[in-house]
């Protein structure tokens, strides 16, 4: 996977609005694949919230 580098500086509101145009696609396609294989929409985005949780902590999700 390949994600564009960031053409605002830090600092500027627009660089998360970026990150975040660019993010969004990669999570809904998660979500997507998550209900598919038969979990609910809301069991995915929670599974999503805590890995999201656990990596702020500096504990990162295995793979």
């Amino acid at each position: 996977m390949q994600i564009p580098s960031p053409t605002h500086e830090p600092g500027d509101m627009q660089r998360a609005m970026e990150c975040e145009e660019l993010v969004h696609p990669l999570v809904n396609t998660v979500v997507v694949a998550a209900v598919a294989s038969g979990w609910t929409c809301d069991e995915a985005l929670i599974a999503i919230e805590e890995a999201v949780k656990d990596i702020r902590a500096a504990k990162p999700v295995t793979q």
